[in-house]
């Protein structure tokens, strides 16, 4: 029996190495549409497959693969893949200005499924432009990503995954790098889950072509840093994704001190409104969607940042009292002075 089998792996590792290379590269090419190169394909014990060097394009480049198909799948006539380990993979991710990634179609699967009980990326890079950002295109990075999805149990049913994922993510020169972080887990047989996704001391400077949208001034960003944290849960793949953004370290307006009738002071003024006594700003929301097709489009704004308004107003009236003072000056010299009148008007 072992001569048999060691006859059968020799054939086919021989298989492999001559033809192996050009039909996968052809069927990559034909199903994704880009232009593949790799260095080499072999087949290792027991029954694992290798390739080297892959290249899609300008879309990635993956040192290493290691694909571990299940035996006992091939015999049963499923394609069930007990893990996919990607060894430093560059993934150059382009989007678009009507808001459309550069990635390719993937093809119907027919009646053909894959079931992959394990996923592992190490080292990995993703490097993004962004070109639906106002201004010029803006690009950053996510460095030193490390992805583990395995499954929790030897029982094929029910199919129960963990992940844990780790990464950093770009900053300003001389400034700590966000640290990315994650774990949980999935019931895909009931599709449930439970699980979290952080993301701490993100540099908010440097990320001003989104955070722009909170807070305008350059002044006012520039010792802030942000933390995201997102609680996933789902029962019956109704997914609900809790959200919190916390932006914290910023700048008041009299720090900041600008320019007298310019955007900027306005929204610095409008920002020491939304301020929690800790001069934070607390943005909450909730995302619900599918766990078997998870989109974000419906977004629900919860009402923490407004009540920081209510309690500056609370604890501090006279502030909150001479800033929309301010608030209303300014907008009177730009023009509304019909509708903010003095009492003594």
């Amino acid at each position: 029996m072992l001569v048999i089998f060691a006859v059968i792996f020799c054939a086919g590792y021989g298989l492999v190495s001559i033809f192996g290379k050009d039909i996968l590269k052809a069927q990559i090419e034909k199903q994704l549409k880009v232009k593949v190169g790799l260095s080499s394909l072999y087949l290792s014990l027991p029954l694992n497959l290798e390739i080297n060097n892959l290249s899609l394009g300008e879309l990635a480049k993956i040192r290493k693969i290691k694909i571990y198909p299940s035996i006992i799948g091939l015999f049963s006539g499923k394609i069930i893949l007990n893990n996919i380990a990607l060894i430093k993979p560059e993934i150059a991710l382009e989007r678009k200005e009507d808001g459309s990634l550069n990635l390719p179609q993937l093809p119907e699967q027919g009646n053909k499924q894959v079931f992959i009980a394990g996923f592992i990326i190490k080292d990995g890079i993703v490097s993004v432009i962004d070109r639906r950002v106002n201004g010029e295109p803006f690009s950053f990075s996510i460095k030193n990503i490390n992805i583990n999805i395995y499954k929790a149990n030897l029982l094929p049913y029910p199919l129960t995954i963990k992940y844990t994922l780790s990464a950093a993510l770009s900053a300003r020169p001389d400034t700590k790098e966000a640290q990315i972080g994650g774990s949980g887990l999935i019931d895909w047989s009931h599709k449930n889950m439970q699980g979290d996704f952080n993301m701490t001391d993100i540099d908010v400077l440097f990320f001003k072509p989104y955070f722009g949208k909170i807070v305008s001034s350059q002044e006012q960003l520039a010792t802030s840093k942000a933390d995201f944290n997102a609680d996933l849960s789902a029962q019956n793949n109704n997914l609900l994704i809790k959200c919190r953004l916390n932006v914290k370290n910023l700048a008041s307006a009299k720090e900041t001190a600008p320019e007298a009738n310019s955007p900027e002071l306005l929204a610095s003024l409008g920002m020491d409104l939304l301020k929690n006594p800790q001069g934070e700003i607390n943005l909450e929301f909730d995302i619900r969607t599918k766990l078997d097709n998870p989109r974000l489009d419906k977004i629900s704004l919860k009402g923490s940042v407004f009540q920081n308004v209510l309690e500056n107003a609370l604890e501090n009236p006279d502030k909150i009292k001479d800033t929309i003072k301010t608030i209303g000056e300014q907008l009177k010299e730009k023009g509304f002075k019909s509708i903010f009148k003095d009492k003594d008007e």
